[in-house]
């Protein structure tokens, strides 16, 4: 409805809409770009719709979002750098945003293969201007979830 109204979403946009029978309040439609070599700004396109995410759920009061690896299945993007660009992304709005209310960012996907990917670039992820993970500091890191069907709440 929303694309015969308004028109197609370009890649890095998103889209709110209600969650229908999911148990959520919105789902936030988010339009990741087509991979076609990496010479087509994708990757700056990748970001804005994670940016464009995480922006629609706290205009919302949302305390709580899901974030699948937006284009590396159906649209090609290259797995691991999705991966990077998504959780740098993440990890760039929490922390230029102190007035977010979100609390949790969930990291979903059916693929095991795909979360173990997150898993291991969450482990090396460290907030900016903070220590590396082998130093005695804590560092905090964003969450990730490895079962994407346990995701309920906010998102």
């Amino acid at each position: 409805m929303h694309v015969k109204i308004e028109g197609k979403l370009l890649p890095g946009q998103a889209f709110v809409s209600t969650p229908g029978r999911l148990p959520c309040k919105a789902i936030i439609h988010a339009v990741g770009p087509r991979w076609r070599g990496g010479h087509r700004n994708e990757e700056n396109q990748l970001y804005a719709a994670v940016m464009q995410s995480m922006q629609e759920a706290t205009q919302r009061g949302f305390q709580t979002i899901a974030i699948p690896a937006i284009s590396a299945g159906l649209f090609s993007f290259p797995l691991q750098r999705a991966i990077d660009i998504i959780l740098t992304a993440l990890r760039d709005f929490l922390t230029d945003q102190s007035g977010t209310c979100l609390k949790e960012v969930h990291v979903v996907d059916n693929d095991s293969q795909v979360i173990n990917s997150f898993e291991t670039m969450l482990k090396s992820m460290t907030l900016p201007d903070q220590p590396g993970p082998d130093e005695e500091h804590h560092v905090r890191r964003l969450s990730s979830q490895r079962d994407a069907e346990n995701v309920s709440g906010e998102f």
